[in-house]
């Protein structure tokens, strides 16, 4: 199996899970689907980014996003919306700094985001849409 494969199929399996929890009520809390949102987005770049034989320069979406312009025609709302998702990141720091809860509505605009880089990630990776 080739690299990108494993990163997608990982990425799939959490894309599956935080949809298929949003629909059964959304049994977790916010930060969980947050998390979670976030390690799909990064599976599905990264396996974009290998797949053209590269790794990720940094495992931010933002960078992937701008490594990935180099060679591909990335949606201008993939920048905006990287930056709505960093916006809620609780980065490294000696202070200790309050959690950033997204919303119902704003975990909701995540989704939407994760599944537009997901068919996208899908097409230039080559797979028809029940597969990526």
């Amino acid at each position: 199996m080739e690299t990108w494969n494993g990163y997608h199929s990982e990425a799939l399996a959490y894309y599956k899970t935080t949809v298929k929890a949003k629909e059964k009520g959304r049994p977790f809390g916010n930060l969980v689907y947050y998390n979670l949102i976030g390690l799909a987005l990064e599976g599905f770049l990264t396996a974009l980014i290998t797949k053209d034989g590269d790794l990720p320069e940094h495992s931010s979406i933002s960078s992937m996003l701008r490594m990935l312009k180099k060679k591909y025609e990335v949606p201008e709302l993939f920048i905006e919306e990287s930056r709505f998702y960093n916006k809620f990141m609780n980065f490294c720091s000696l202070e200790v700094l309050e959690t950033l809860e997204p919303t119902d509505e704003e975990i909701d605009r995540m989704i939407n985001f994760l599944a537009e880089v997901k068919e996208w990630t899908g097409l230039h990776l080559g797979l028809a849409c029940e597969t990526c």
